[in-house]
């Protein structure tokens, strides 16, 4: 509780939400645990070069005619025994199963790194952009209150106006009709900013009934979109994103998966030993004289040598090597889709950036507009019917431009992130 309160007390950055979002976020966290798991199964590859050493004990009564195993002598009375026993194997040369096998669990281990970075990549770009439609949604609001203030000062310039006779009540009622308008206007901004932080929380990780507090901030005026050279920025891509060298590392495994299982065809030679005591009522001996009398070492080599198995092992080693051949195809199709991926982000951020410097030249030519219009709504050479057109279309093309801006900048920082660069941690 005193976390989440800590939480809501401060004012988040957006490197606040990516730090966080790296712990918090269910996806990346099971992106890791499947990491962890690949580390845990590659020690547990390494560790077998290791010896296997087992104990048994066991503790039977018997009862009939039966030959007693520590005496050799027919009984028929009740008969109570201990056996123990401690066995060792090593393997000497399994067809280098083992290093391939370790080999094997490498390349898995790369790539759920890889696919740690990837799972990671993808939930910082999403927080990225509802970042922005935070800042965005704010921006809008505060337009939307500029507007609101400007329009009152207007109300009561055409107030005055109709009073002198210059205006017409129509006039003023329509005045008054565009400031209910854009109070309406505020009151969905204000429920965008809303929705806004709430997809924000979810992208992080936050619980969604915690109240947060964003920072309060916009894209730079003097910010400008950038020329990006095409071939530049798929060379970059592709050196840089995980999602290839995830592919790469998942060939890399099948290969070494192939030669496991082609392991099988080799012989396996192997070192055993046990070290063995029994017990048993028939003998007068104290327990632990028995067991120094009756122990019995034995050491020894198995030979396993594969002649005839029904074909199971070319079957087998005939679906690995198809297996690695598919890792191959997919490999081929994550870079056409890696390829596909950036260069529709880089038509969509030129279509983007042509948007917003179209729509900054229709702004700036409104505003004149709408000044000229202003100007001759108090000299009364303009209705308040003709200037609510002009406003109208002012509001728009103010709401467009901004739009368009910070979708122009997400795209712009989606495609440096594509190249290697950094994500900003403050806006």
């Amino acid at each position: 509780m005193a976390s989440h309160a800590a939480s809501a007390q401060k004012t988040w950055t957006l490197g606040d939400c990516l730090s966080f979002a790296q712990t918090n976020n269910l996806q990346v966290q099971q992106a890791s645990l499947l990491q962890d798991k690949s580390v845990v199964q590659l020690n547990t590859a390494k560790k077998s070069f290791l010896p296997t050493v087992n104990a048994r004990v066991r503790t039977t009564g018997n009862w009939g005619f039966l030959i007693d195993p520590s005496t050799n002598e027919l009984s028929d009375q009740f008969n109570f025994g201990n056996q123990a026993a401690l066995n060792m194997n090593l393997n000497l040369f399994n067809g280098f199963a083992t290093s391939h096998q370790i080999r094997l669990r490498t390349q898995q281990v790369a790539a759920a790194t890889y696919d740690y970075q990837v799972s990671s990549n993808s939930i910082s770009l999403n927080i990225v952009y509802a970042f922005l439609q935070v800042l965005l949604g704010q921006e809008q609001l505060k337009n939307s209150k500029q507007r609101a203030t400007y329009l009152a000062e207007q109300q009561r310039k055409v107030k005055n106006q109709v009073d002198k006779g210059v205006l017409s009540k129509r006039d003023w009622l329509d005045i008054q009709s565009q400031v209910a308008a854009e109070e309406l206007q505020t009151v969905y901004a204000e429920n965008g900013v809303d929705k806004a932080i709430l997809n924000l929380k979810q992208a992080v990780g936050l619980p969604l009934t915690e109240d947060i507090t964003v920072q309060t901030g916009k894209i730079p005026d003097d910010w400008l979109p950038t020329e990006l050279s095409s071939a530049e920025v798929v060379s970059s891509a592709a050196t840089t994103l995980p999602d290839l060298k995830a592919a790469q590392a998942r060939v890399e495994a099948t290969q070494h998966a192939w030669q496991l299982e082609r392991a099988s065809y080799k012989p396996t030679f192997a070192l055993t030993a046990q070290l063995a005591t029994r017990t048993s009522n028939y003998k007068t001996e104290v327990f632990t004289n028995q067991v120094l009398d009756n122990l019995n070492r034995r050491v020894g080599l198995s030979l396993y040598v594969p002649i005839a198995n029904r074909y199971q092992l070319r079957n087998t080693d005939q679906l690995a090597k198809l297996n690695a051949e598919s890792a191959k195809l997919s490999y081929q199709q994550v870079e056409r889709d890696v390829s596909g991926k950036v260069m529709g982000a880089l038509l969509d951020y030129k279509a983007a950036t042509k948007k917003y410097r179209v729509l900054q030249l229709q702004y700036n030519l409104l505003s004149e507009e709408h000044r000229y219009a202003a100007k001759m709504l108090e000299l009364g050479g303009l209705n308040a019917m003709e200037y609510s057109v002009t406003r109208s279309r002012l509001v728009t093309a103010q709401s467009e431009l901004v739009q368009a801006k910070y979708d122009c900048f997400f795209k712009q920082k989606a495609l440096d992130f594509y190249q290697g660069k950094p994500l900003p941690s403050v806006l």
